[in-house]
C-alpha cells in the first residue's frame, strides 16, 4: 500500500464508502452509514451530538468476495469519538459528522477492513 504523504497525519489509507453502521453508547443507539473507513476508524454522520472521547460500540457490515461468492462480514468493535463537526451541540443542527478511532478490534477483523480498502482502490472507488 502507498505511504501517506508527509502532510497527511493518518497512518492508514481510507476509502470513501457507504457501509451500514450501528453506533451505540450507554444512552443511545443509532443506525447510519459510513462516509469513509480505514483500518483505524470510521467517519460517519449521526443525528445527535456525541462529545469527543465518548466510548462507542460499533457494528459494521463489510461486503466481501470469498471463493468467488459475494458475502458479508459483520464486525463488532469499540471505538472512541476523536472529532465531531460542528464542535458544539446546537439546537438547529440535525446532523453531526463524527470521526471514531477503533480502540478494540480483532486482528482478523482489521484485516477484513484492509482487504476491503485494497479491493476498493483496485476498483477505483477511492
Amino acid at each position: 500500500m502507498p505511504q501517506p504523504s508527509p502532510s497527511e497525519r493518518r497512518a492508514h489509507q481510507r476509502v470513501d464508502t457507504h457501509l451500514p453502521l450501528q453506533v451505540s453508547a450507554a444512552d443511545f443507539q443509532l443506525a447510519t452509514d459510513t462516509k469513509n473507513i480505514s483500518c483505524s476508524g470510521v467517519y460517519c454522520q449521526v443525528s445527535r451530538f456525541v462529545p469527543v472521547m465518548t466510548k462507542l460500540s460499533l457494528t459494521l457490515v463489510i461486503p466481501r468476495i470469498v471463493n468467488q461468492r459475494k458475502t458479508e462480514k459483520t464486525i463488532a468493535c469499540t471505538g472512541v469519538v476523536v472529532r465531531i463537526h460542528p464542535e458544539q451541540a446546537r439546537p438547529e443542527v440535525s446532523a453531526y459528522d463524527i470521526g471514531v478511532f477503533f480502540t478494540d478490534i480483532t486482528g482478523p477483523d482489521r484485516e477484513v477492513i484492509a482487504g476491503y480498502i485494497q479491493q476498493s482502490f483496485f476498483a477505483g472507488r477511492n
